[in-house]
C-alpha cells in the first residue's frame, strides 16, 4: 500500500515543471520525433497557464520576477 503525501509541495511541482520544459526544449533543439508537438506546447496558452500557476516565468525566461513586475 502506498502512502499519500500529507501536503502539496509547490517547490517540487515547480522543479518538475522546469524539468519537463527543459526536456521539451531539448527535443525541439535536437529535432527528435516529438519536436513539433514540444514546440507547439512551448508556444501554447496552456504552457503560459502552467508557468503562471507555478510562478516559473522568471526562471524559464532568465530574468528576476521583481524586474518583470517593475
Amino acid at each position: 500500500m502506498t502512502r499519500q503525501p500529507e501536503e502539496f509541495h509547490p517547490e517540487a511541482a515547480r522543479r518538475l515543471f522546469l524539468a519537463v520544459v527543459n526536456q521539451a526544449i531539448f527535443g525541439v533543439l535536437e529535432k527528435n520525433e516529438e519536436a513539433k508537438a514540444a514546440e507547439q506546447w512551448l508556444l501554447s496558452e496552456e504552457f503560459d497557464n502552467y508557468a503562471g500557476l507555478l510562478s516559473c516565468e522568471a526562471e524559464v525566461f532568465g530574468h528576476d520576477q521583481q524586474q518583470a513586475v517593475a
